[in-house]
């Protein structure tokens, strides 16, 4: 691994299946499976139908040959009405009962205007980026040590990305043979593994609970251990319930990355009374979100000791990418 901040990402792109890795101080921190044809349709432009307006909302609802329609929020100056046809492009994927949701596409754009010329609505415009190129695109060059390409040909298609999307990349992309990888994919096995169970054991001796439902993902983070092995008396207890609330906000950033969990995430840290030390466990939470460019927002912590945080969905999560294949 490279030394200091540097993350280290390691891509395999065979015929039926195109795998990513990203690991920052020897942990795994991202982990990306596609197989052919599974890709989603965020990022994809389409040419759509206007089905319904509804100005009360204001939004449009855009029929693009998926399932259900999209949703596309109005400006304040769109004219859109039933009927005409939008160049829009999904934002996100479908997630739960609901459609897609879209954002308004470029009609300037050279490559789109002559697309839609003679042509009725709805069909594909650009296909979907692969999730290995989505999850490049996130990244901050300036923390990447090196990407390691498994076939001279995975290394062509990477450069040929890097190019047009983030030339600072392209210096930091070899050939390195996956047999050659380092950590190997079993120590990446072992840590999808670990990602895929609900509960997570901190050094400290206490644990996180990961209960993800339809609304949001809950995290408990739980003494466990810890307690009962110093001995604590109540007067002790706050120093325990800090080192784990710490060893947690250092850990859970890498878990939600790992996961790849979106939405709405609300942290029950274990309850302190001592405002400045509440405040420690946010700021390092905070500072440990670094890891995670996908965690837009995170807030204070109430004095039940809960955090919000919300994290962008991109993609499948680690649980959906690594179930089993259909026999």
């Amino acid at each position: 691994m490279a030394d200091g901040m540097g993350e280290e990402v390691f891509i395999s792109l065979g015929p039926d299946r195109a795998e990513l890795y990203r690991w920052a101080n020897d942990r795994l921190v991202q982990a990306i499976a596609e197989r052919e044809g599974e890709s989603g349709p965020a990022g994809a432009i389409y040419y759509g139908r206007v089905t319904k307006v509804d100005r009360a909302l204001n939004v449009a609802f855009v029929e693009i040959g998926l399932e259900k329609p999209g949703m596309l929020p109005l400006k304040s100056h769109s004219r859109l009405a039933e009927g005409d046809g939008a160049i829009v492009q999904v934002k996100r994927g479908v997630h739960e009962e609901k459609g897609v949701r879209l954002s308004h596409g470029n009609p300037a754009d050279r490559r789109l205007a002559p697309m839609v010329e003679g042509r009725k609505p709805p069909f594909l415009m650009v296909p979907p980026p692969a999730l290995w190129e989505s999850a490049l695109k996130m990244l901050a060059p300036e923390r990447i040590a090196a990407i390691h390409c498994d076939r001279r040909a995975d290394l062509e298609r990477v450069l040929a990305w890097c190019r047009t999307h983030s030339p600072e990349l392209s210096a930091k992309a070899a050939h390195r043979p996956r047999r050659d990888w380092e950590p190997n994919d079993a120590a990446a096995t072992e840590e999808i593994a670990a990602a895929l169970q609900e509960e997570v054991a901190l050094p400290t001796g206490g644990h996180l609970l990961f209960e993800p439902v339809r609304t949001l993902t809950a995290i408990d983070v739980n003494s466990g251990s810890a307690s009962e092995r110093r001995g604590d008396d109540r007067g002790g207890m706050g120093e325990t319930a800090l080192s784990v609330n710490l060893a947690a906000a250092q850990e859970i950033p890498i878990q939600l990355a790992l996961r790849n969990l979106g939405g709405v995430i609300v942290i029950d840290f274990i309850d302190i009374e001592n405002r400045g030390k509440r405040d420690r466990v946010v700021e390092a939470l905070r500072e440990s979100v670094i890891v995670d460019p996908a965690i837009d927002w995170v807030g204070n912590m109430s004095r039940l000791g809960l955090v919000e945080l919300k994290r962008r969905r991109s993609g499948p999560t680690l649980a959906e990418m690594w179930k089993p294949s259909a026999p």
